[in-house]
């Protein structure tokens, strides 16, 4: 299975945020609460804008 890379984008860098392997956790999962909690503990606030990258597609999520 292919992971999943969840990151932002700020002062034009992305930043890592976490990555979650498709099989086990699927995109809608990912970001809810306990996946913005381990976003904002990695960032030290709330993260405004979420893409994944999957499959060398980048996708936005919020």
């Amino acid at each position: 299975m292919k992971d999943i890379i969840y990151f932002t984008k700020e002062d034009g860098n992305n930043k890592l945020l976490f990555t979650s392997d498709n099989g086990n956790t699927n995109w809608r999962g990912a970001i809810s609460e306990l996946g913005l909690k381990r976003a904002e503990q990695r960032l030290g606030h709330k993260p405004t804008n979420i893409y994944m990258l999957v499959d060398g597609c980048e996708i936005k999520l919020i």
